[in-house]
Formats: structure tokens, C-alpha cells, sequence
């Protein structure tokens, strides 16, 4: 179950996170958090997992900064 990014397959939380990101590059985590219905630390891992797979990278700072969709 889930969906491919390039050659990973993502959950479906890791799906929905992205799908928000990739609607509002400007969102915030506790944005995420409401839209997605998870937890800070879902938010979190899922957003460290995404990085660090190079899905999504932080444009300019923590503030006033944007999140990236790279695949």
C-alpha cells in the first residue's frame, strides 16, 4: 500500500504531508498537523524522513522560509 516517489514507496501519512506541502509550500508544521490529523512527532519523523530521502528540502530560514517538493 502507498504510493512511489521515484523508486521509494511512501505510506499513507507520508503521502498526505506531501500532498499539503506540495499545495501550500508555505505551510507550518502545526498547519500539517491539523490538516493531516497527526501528532507533532508524525509531523516530524515524516518530514526528517522526507529530507533526509531528498523529497522536500527548506528553502531560506526556519521563519520565513518554504518547503521545496524536489521528486
Amino acid at each position: 500500500m502507498g504510493d512511489k516517489v521515484g523508486d521509494m514507496n511512501l505510506n499513507i501519512s507520508q503521502i498526505k504531508v506531501l500532498a499539503e506541502i506540495r499545495n501550500n509550500p508555505n505551510i507550518t508544521k502545526p498547519e500539517l498537523m491539523v490538516k493531516c490529523d497527526l501528532g507533532k512527532t508524525s509531523i516530524d519523523n515524516i518530514i526528517a524522513f522526507l529530507r533526509k530521502n531528498s523529497i522536500i528540502e527548506r528553502v531560506g530560514s526556519n521563519k520565513t522560509g518554504y518547503w521545496k517538493v524536489i521528486k
